[in-house]
């Protein structure tokens, strides 16, 4: 009896342990940021990046340009904001379910002032 309980402790906190290791937040890398094996699919680092991204770049006040040197071509630009795509899940679907984006807002002279994650949930 007393071995059993071991052993499911013991697996217990293999499991805990490799979980964690799943979710590990990564320092910001250019090249990770943009690597992709899919062009639908942003790359799998991009989430584990974005902490360390938009806590330790004083990414307002960026020009367009000094903010594309960094992060890469957007997913997504028009004439006053531009996105980048973190995850894109599609589930089962022809359509995304879930979707997470970094948002950019910037002014007439091509600064960013402002940025936002932005999640959508079907």
């Amino acid at each position: 009896m007393k071995y059993k309980k071991f052993s499911l402790i013991i697996l217990q906190f293999v499991v805990l342990i490799l979980f964690s290791c799943s979710n590990k937040q990564l320092k910001f890398d250019k090249g990770k940021w943009n690597e992709q094996t899919d062009p639908i699919f942003p790359s799998s680092y991009r989430p584990k990046m974005l902490t360390d991204l938009t806590s330790n770049y004083k990414l307002v006040g960026y020009k367009y340009s000094q903010l594309v040197e960094l992060l890469g071509i957007p997913d997504y630009k028009d004439s006053s904001s531009l996105t980048y795509k973190i995850v894109v899940d599609y589930g089962y679907h022809i359509d995304p379910v879930y979707t997470k984006n970094l948002d950019f807002i910037f002014s007439k002279d091509s600064i960013i002032t402002s940025f936002k994650i932005y999640e959508w949930k079907k």
